[in-house]
């Protein structure tokens, strides 16, 4: 399997380059400092909740994974490097999944990084982190962190240029952080004759919204982490969570690859 070999590559490429070592940082920034500031003014540590404290990271492993990625391929495409690299014992298929996964492996371990960090400032003021909750939620933090990766390495697969691909990137980081509630409100919109619908929400429409990865994430991080109750349907859980976020970093890979598979280097 020589995509691994290629996700090797990009791994080291980025920790030579200091890639990986800039990501670590600025998680450990965005991670420890408002987990010290928090936890230095708190007259109760014992009672503080780490996860609320690091919650940015909903925002910054999304943000990190998409600008490490919209470029994996188009980028090499636009030095003409990617011809190069074909004429090389490498599939297309070996250098998407490769691509993939080693822009994965940067982000999750520039994460892991900062969390860590977070969790040793947290821990040193007095507060307490259930093991089992903990470990949940690491693994959704790398699984939001591989569907990002993926969809970002489709995104350049499918684009000529690293503008578009950024573009392409950034449209679906807006789109999947705020707007992905609109879709179920456009797709009411069009079943009720273009016209604007009465009433509560669907059951259907609050299924389409948990799709999203980053509802699929919070979905997970209710169940086993905040355990906020029974959930009253399947969609919520947290397996259901789960599922959605393996969909998210496998499908977009294959469809990019599909795609790259046709073009005209």
């Amino acid at each position: 399997m020589r995509w691994r070999i290629m996700a090797k590559k990009n791994f080291l490429d980025a920790y030579r380059k200091w890639s990986l070592g800039i990501a670590a940082i600025t998680f450990v920034l965005f991670l420890t400092v408002p987990v010290y500031m928090g936890m230095s003014r708190t007259n109760a540590p014992g009672d503080a909740d780490f996860f609320s404290v690091v919650g940015f990271v909903v925002f910054l492993v999304p943000l990190s994974a998409l600008m490490m990625s919209y470029d994996a391929i188009a980028g090499e495409r636009e030095l003409g490097s990617l011809k190069l690299l074909l004429a090389l014992p490498y599939t297309r298929r070996d250098v998407v999944t490769g691509m993939a996964v080693g822009r994965a492996a940067v982000v999750g371990t520039a994460a892991m990084v900062g969390i860590f960090t977070a969790t040793i400032a947290f821990l040193v003021f007095g507060g307490t982190v259930q093991v089992g909750s903990y470990l949940s939620f690491l693994v959704l933090v790398l699984l939001l962190t591989a569907a990002y990766t993926a969809s970002g390495v489709c995104f350049s697969a499918v684009s000529p240029t690293s503008n578009r691909a950024m573009a392409t990137s950034v449209g679906f980081l807006l789109l999947t952080l705020i707007g992905w509630s609109s879709i179920a409100q456009l797709l009411r919109y069009v079943l009720n004759g273009f016209s604007r619908p009465s009433g509560g929400r669907p059951e259907w429409a609050v299924a389409v919204d948990s799709l999203s990865p980053i509802q699929a994430y919070s979905n997970g991080m209710n169940t086993p982490v905040h355990t906020n109750g029974p959930v009253s349907s399947f969609y919520n859980t947290g397996w259901f969570a789960l599922l959605v976020l393996v969909a998210w970093a496998v499908i977009p890979v294959i469809l990019g690859y599909r795609r790259f598979a046709s073009v005209d280097i």
